[in-house]
């Protein structure tokens, strides 16, 4: 979502015509087409179509909550943009959802307040609650990305034909997405062991005659905290979880083992 109101009106022109389907979350109270309005007005007026909840992350020292919100759904023609040459012609038929959180718990400075903007259909409640599960998967692009971006540093590779890049990033994508799997499940379900069956026998083994085999096991939580230990991961209380940079270099780090014990016994 671009920071300023003119600047998303064009992308969104261009899905449009060509049919691609897009949320976005809107963060200003945009004017409506034909002086009818504003848009946060226009949405406060349409009819609750139902109650759900949403999984908040912890964050500015607020801690991880099911918050349960309420949700409008309304569809609406946006103004355009004054752009040099005069006014831009309206968006044309966009969906418009409100998630408010109500029953806030106490303590919680920010409740939790989304106005998504979107092509799909908003009817229904059905059809409410797929656009708005689809903004919330948006946590899980931003950490393939990182894991893509910070983790695989792949803009450092220095490639400049896009003939060698794409096989490049198609290799580390398929790495981005089974360290995400890691990493999520360490986060969702620590205490299981469904991430060490992914790994491997061979990994696990050269896990345990560099770092230990953990008390309790490779549960998730274990796991993907010992491959950052090997990228230099210190794992004190004090440091929370490891980020993608530790558990990239500890990857890779692995990944020499391997190919150095392959090497010996063959």
């Amino acid at each position: 979502m671009a920071d300023r109101e003119s600047d998303f009106y064009e992308p969104l022109r261009i899905c449009q015509q060509h049919g691609v389907a897009w949320v976005i979350r809107a963060y200003h109270d945009h004017r409506l087409a034909d002086e009818t309005g504003h848009l946060r007005a226009a949405v406060a007026q349409a009819s609750v179509v139902g109650r759900t909840t949403v999984a908040v992350r912890s964050r500015g020292g607020q801690p991880a909550r099911l918050a349960v919100v309420e949700v409008r759904s309304e569809r609406v023609d946006l103004d355009g943009p004054w752009r040099p040459g005069g006014w831009q012609e309206p968006l044309r038929d966009v969906g418009v959802i409100e998630v408010r959180e109500v029953s806030v718990p106490e303590g919680v400075r920010e409740p939790l307040h989304w106005l998504l903007l979107t092509s799909l259909p908003c009817a229904t409640w059905a059809q409410v609650q797929r656009v708005v599960g689809y903004y919330t998967a948006r946590w899980w692009v931003e950490e393939y990305h990182k894991a893509l971006k910070s983790g695989t540093s792949v803009e450092q590779s220095q490639l400049e034909r896009a003939d060698r890049l794409e096989p490049l990033i198609g290799i580390l994508a398929v790495v981005a997405v089974r360290l995400l799997n890691a990493k999520m499940l360490a986060r969702s379900r620590p205490e299981s062991g469904e991430a060490a069956a992914s790994f491997g026998p061979s990994l696990l083994a050269l896990l345990e005659k560099k770092l230990g085999q953990p008390k309790d096991g490779w549960t998730n939580r274990n796991l993907i905290r010992a491959v950052a230990r090997v990228g230099g991961f210190i794992g004190r209380k004090s440091d929370g979880e490891p980020g993608w940079q530790t558990i990239w270099r500890g990857w890779q780090r692995l990944m020499w083992m391997c190919e150095g014990a392959n090497l010996i016994e063959s």
